[in-house]
């Protein structure tokens, strides 16, 4: 995947535009590209993709009364953030069938989450995640999802493989693992992976179709968080989000404990 710097603005107000860029040039590391037409980002993703990791995207172009924009943003596999300016349950179902990364109102007060949200995206361009399952379409369904947030997936199909894979990439910062697996279930997973890897250093999310004690088991066996299939997609990306902003803030404090201490 490739490691972009620059967020892409979709936009055809100049002024609303504008505000976007400078706002994001001044409050984070990124570059910004604008565009303000459909025919202009098709022929901006097609010559710069490799430099955009993010698509900030107005729904209303002159050139685009259909909502083109969120296809083609997933034709060139480029995270999409929908900034609209008004929003309903029908707008919403809309978005989320379109595989969006998120959605924000046109707002100041909007402004900061979704900034937050591209720095986050940035950050998942070097974050490697494990999926755990013996299911290989709740596998893809997994992966797809952490892909559209710019992680690096890697797949295995039961707890000893998973296990595998885990002493061959220390680099792995999150496992996501099924309950029922043959050869080692999630539970077995998580108490062999703890002997050696702590919670400020692997995040763990369990995931199974069943709730309630399942819940208390994962996490007294040493998961992080959480989640009830079917997974939901907002739920989703909230969890696994919430969980590298934890680690991030770990080590940001350890770091500082360390300076301190020098």
């Amino acid at each position: 995947m490739p490691h972009g710097t620059k967020v892409l603005i979709v936009e055809d107000s100049r002024v609303q535009a504008r505000i976007m860029s400078e706002h994001i040039r001044g409050v984070t590391p990124y570059e910004t590209l604008v565009t303000a037409t459909l025919a202009e980002t098709a022929q901006v993703m097609e010559q710069s993709r490799d430099d955009i990791f993010v698509a900030v995207l107005d729904l209303n172009l002159p050139d685009d009364t259909g909502g083109e924009i969120v296809a083609l943003a997933n034709r060139y596999a480029v995270p999409a953030v929908v900034m609209t300016s008004s929003f309903d349950e029908e707008v919403r179902k809309k978005l989320l069938e379109q595989n969006v990364v998120d959605y924000f109102l046109k707002s100041m007060a909007e402004v900061t989450n979704m900034e937050n949200l591209i720095e986050r995206l940035h950050k998942n361009l070097s974050v490697t995640v494990l999926v755990a399952d013996d299911s290989k379409l709740a596998r893809h369904q997994m992966a797809t999802l952490l892909g559209n947030q710019n992680y690096q997936v890697m797949e295995a199909a039961d707890g000893a493989a998973a296990l595998d894979i885990l002493r061959d990439t220390p680099d792995v910062r999150l496992l996501i693992t099924d309950y029922h697996m043959p050869r080692m279930d999630g539970f077995e997973l998580i108490t062999e992976i703890r002997k050696t890897r702590p919670k400020d250093r692997l995040a763990i999310i369990g995931v199974s179709a069943e709730g309630g004690e399942q819940t208390a088991r994962f996490i007294k066996n040493g998961a992080n968080d959480f989640l009830t299939k079917p997974i939901g997609m907002e739920e989703f990306y909230c969890r696994v989000n919430q969980q590298m902003d934890m680690l991030d803030i770990i080590q940001d404090y350890k770091a500082l404990c360390e300076k301190k201490d020098s």
